[in-house]
């Protein structure tokens, strides 16, 4: 008697379970197909981020914070989330451009004197200093070295910047060659460093017999960390270009905006202040002229 109650209730058990299994089912089974959206909301795709190209001219680890500033003022601007590409080679920002994946890029004179298909970007402005948007190339060597002249630097070890930098590559090749002179022979060894910093610390530490820098960064150790140059002398100047332009790919529906905004970034505070350490008083319109078409067999 007492095994049949003990059978029994756990009969009964099973079945209450089960029925509240299938109650509980039937009332939390979703239909997806029968779902209705939510009054007033709407669902849109995230506009995807302007993507801008940038290398560092200047002190890398003291003007990138600057840069980022001066670049997320212009996102807001534009009312468009930014995504800000950081290269180390001339070489890597012309390629982004190249294949689509950037679509604004802040480039350096060089780096657009040789880009292949200049048909498939667009200048938008170019920076200004001082009321001049040109810049040099300086030729340095240490300070207490008894160089007098470039010449004095044949057979000696050398530092250029990067193949595609017009100050510290491109134009003293091309120099080398007006004198007559074999670029690749001229100097005993050279080197890349990457870096107009990188450039002016080897010479200024002795560790070549001269490099070639952008006069940009000249000036901005000048305002900045002045005690460096107390090591090094310029003793050559060169012509130099147009200071690196903005340039944007073709078909970018946002070209005509961007180009305007940039032309009045200096008007906008947190803009100015970013501009000022990069040493860019305001964006002009590109004049093309500064910029001639340059190949880098010119400069070999």
């Amino acid at each position: 008697m007492q095994r049949r109650s003990v059978f029994t209730g756990l009969v009964l058990a099973v079945l209450v379970g089960v029925f509240f299994y299938l109650h509980v089912e039937q009332r939390t089974q979703i239909d997806f197909e029968q779902v209705e959206p939510i009054p007033g909301y709407k669902m849109e795709m995230r506009e995807p981020p302007l993507r801008v190209a940038m290398i560092s001219v200047l002190n890398h680890a003291r003007t990138e914070g600057y840069q980022s500033q001066m670049v997320r003022s212009l996102g807001r601007l534009l009312g468009r989330p930014v995504l800000l590409l950081h290269r180390r080679s001339y070489a890597e920002i012309n390629q982004l451009l190249a294949k689509g994946d950037a679509d604004v890029a802040f480039l350096s004179s060089g780096a657009y004197m040789v880009y292949g298909k200049k048909e498939d970007v667009r200048l938008l402005a170019m920076p200004e200093r001082g009321g001049a948007n040109y810049y040099f190339s300086y030729v340095i060597v240490p300070r207490n070295a008894q160089t007098q002249s470039l010449a004095d630097l044949r057979g000696r070890r050398f530092v250029y910047v990067d193949p595609l930098s017009y100050s510290g590559y491109l134009e003293l090749r091309a120099h080398l060659r007006t004198l007559g002179e074999n670029p690749e022979q001229f100097f005993g060894s050279y080197y890349f460093t990457y870096s107009h910093d990188d450039s002016l610390r080897a010479v200024a530490d002795g560790l070549v017999d001269g490099g070639v820098i952008a006069s940009l960064t000249y000036d901005y150790y000048q305002m900045y960390a002045p005690a460096i140059l107390e090591s090094v002398r310029v003793i050559q100047i060169l012509p130099g270009s147009g200071m690196g332009p903005v340039v944007a790919r073709q078909g970018l529906k946002e070209a005509d905006e961007v180009q305007e905004i940039l032309l009045h970034l200096d008007e906008d505070a947190e803009a100015k202040e970013a501009m000022a350490q990069l040493l860019i008083d305001r964006f002009v319109p590109p004049q093309p002229e500064l910029y001639p078409r340059f190949s880098t067999e010119e400069g070999l």
